[in-house]
């Protein structure tokens, strides 16, 4: 796998050098290997009609234009033609799970039937899954505050989380499609997909990516067989004898890419 970084500043043609690197595979292609232009959700119609604008393109089938939520319904096929689940669908789901165990909570039990803890729990729970975490990556982490006796309380907050997070998840299976907890198993089945296997990927337009993401996109570096990905940074403040995350300017422009 070889990787490329095209850097720039906004405005500097990153994603036109993209678009026209894919369009030249596209044409010049013999189909063996897929292609792929992961970008945001709102940029797939943008990349789309930017690669039909070329003349030599009059349609295509050998290119893949995708989202992470376009990439996640290709993978998971079948499991996704599941009712979505609204924000406040998620709350009733929630409040209902941390009403049915209240006995079993060791710090929420008193609360447990207050709205305004089903919304905060639900928030945690949609982050959770956004980072690609589990009852047992919870419970790892209860069991390493418990450690020390100092942590007790927040060991036993994050007990209650991982209850509820379980409970959730055991609800949802097979009845409601939730995306933000379908990332870890989206990054799970990229391996095994024939269609992302020695493939050519190009990765635009990205401000940053949640920690499911980069679990999917680290999957994605292990089976392409060439990738691009470009950023928005100024390489003039590119420093390769400096690779120590606490030496950036926390205060620079381009400090989240960098």
């Amino acid at each position: 796998m070889a990787v490329q970084f095209i850097l720039g500043r906004s405005g500097t043609g990153k994603t036109n050098y993209c678009i026209k690197a894919a369009v030249e595979s596209l044409v010049n292609s013999s189909g063996a290997k897929p292609l792929i232009l992961l970008v945001p959700e709102q940029a797939t119609y943008q990349a789309e009609r930017a690669i039909l604008s070329d003349e030599r393109v009059a349609g295509y089938s050998g290119l893949h234009v995708l989202s992470f939520a376009r990439l996640q319904f290709m993978l998971l096929g079948r499991n996704t033609a599941r009712p979505g689940l609204s924000r406040a669908g998620q709350q009733m789901i929630v409040q209902r799970i941390l009403r049915d165990n209240k006995d079993k909570l060791k710090v929420f039990a008193n609360c447990a039937d207050w709205p305004g803890l089903g919304r905060q729990m639900a928030q945690i729970i949609t982050e959770l899954g956004q980072y690609a975490k589990s009852p047992e990556d919870i419970n790892q982490f209860v069991a390493e505050l418990q450690k020390d006796e100092r942590n007790s309380l927040t060991a036993s907050k994050f007990a209650d989380i991982g209850l509820v997070l379980a409970e959730y998840l055991e609800f949802m299976e097979g009845r409601f499609f939730d995306p933000d907890i379908q990332l870890s198993r989206t990054s799970e089945l990229v391996e095994r997909s024939p269609f992302a296997k020695n493939a050519k990927l190009w990765v635009d337009g990205f401000a940053g990516f949640t920690a499911g993401e980069l679990a999917i996109l680290g999957r994605l570096l292990k089976v392409a067989d060439e990738v691009n990905i470009a950023i928005c940074l100024d390489p003039a403040e590119i420093d390769l004898s400096n690779r120590k995350r606490v030496d950036i300017e926390p205060a620079g422009l381009f400090n989240p890419t960098q």
